[in-house]
């Protein structure tokens, strides 16, 4: 089973982007959209408005939009503001300290506008007089667990918005660093669970290779008593094979239907079929997606 990133919106006819652009406009009450304004309330990324039209300007242009910041749209933000507001989300969380994640929630300013004026967050917590984070270093493993858990909570890809909306742990920065670019994580992630060296077939092969081990051992015993079987597969289901198994069954629970794209509380576990207590082996076939109210009524009933 393959799994493959979306493909970018290439399809997307003129009169589609131009009417999005205008409904943006029209619920934000504005006569001029930037390009950040509009990727996080508009349907689309910026990409496809200036590969379509030449430049963000000339879309806007066309949709009737003013090209021409007014006055008060140049004001700059100052540091002061910023660091302001980051000492205000400390005291509202009660901590001596913020991360990039505890600021896109409650923060009034954009964690990209902290970066690019301070450089790094730790330079931002210094300078507005807060102590810095927990020092850790962050593993490829971390990264992929979290792009694994924002896919499942979405229920498709997560896009560079979700991330700069605070729906990653981690910022976007932190993920360009270590790999170039959101779009090259992406394709990191996809090629680290696709790289299952076909488990499913080794597993199998491993199986039939017990299977005539007992055979042999029951003839030259001469019993007909049942010999438990050493264990096939580990009962801790790795990310790759979670995955797998969530985006199978669509990041839905396999017995309600409930979904965390749909429901934010709805958490999504993945659960062995038959126990592996009792004998179920950790493929594939014998894994199921739980929400978490059926995974515990599912452990009531065994």
């Amino acid at each position: 089973m393959k799994f493959e990133l979306n493909q970018y919106h290439r399809n997307i006819s003129k009169d589609e982007l131009i009417k999005d652009l205008r409904m943006v406009a029209e619920k934000l009450n504005k006569s001029y959209l930037s390009r950040s304004v509009y990727e996080k309330n508009g349907k689309y990324s910026a990409t496809p408005y200036i590969r379509n039209f030449g430049s963000w300007l000339a879309a806007c242009d066309i949709a009737g939009l003013k090209t021409i910041r007014n006055k008060e749209d140049f004001l700059r933000i100052s540091d002061e503001d910023l660091l302001n507001d980051m000492q205000l989300v400390s005291k509202r969380l009660n901590t001596k300290s913020i991360s990039t994640k505890d600021y896109s929630e409650h923060g009034k300013f954009k964690v990209q506008t902290i970066l690019s004026r301070f450089s790094t967050w730790s330079e931002a917590l210094k300078k507005a007089n807060l102590e810095q984070t927990d020092f850790k270093i962050i593993s490829n493993k971390d990264l992929f667990d979290e792009i694994e858990r924002m896919w499942s909570k979405k229920g498709k890809q997560p896009t560079t918005t979700d991330v700069k909306n605070g729906l990653s742990e981690y910022s976007l920065n932190t993920y360009i660093r270590r790999f170039g670019g959101w779009r090259a994580a992406l394709l990191a992630f996809v090629e680290y669970i696709n790289n299952d060296e076909d488990y499913e077939k080794a597993i199998q092969e491993e199986t039939t290779e017990i299977d005539n081990g007992k055979k042999e051992q029951n003839l030259l015993e001469n019993v007909k008593e049942d010999i438990t079987p050493r264990r096939k597969t580990s009962r801790d289901i790795n990310l790759r094979l979670r995955f797998k198994v969530l985006q199978r069954d669509n990041f839905k629970c396999c017995t309600c239907g409930a979904s965390p794209a749909k429901d934010p509380s709805v958490k999504l576990h993945v659960d062995h079929i038959v126990p592996w207590s009792k004998g179920g082996e950790t493929v594939m076939n014998n894994l199921q997606t739980l929400c978490s109210n059926c995974n515990l009524g599912k452990s009531d009933l065994l």
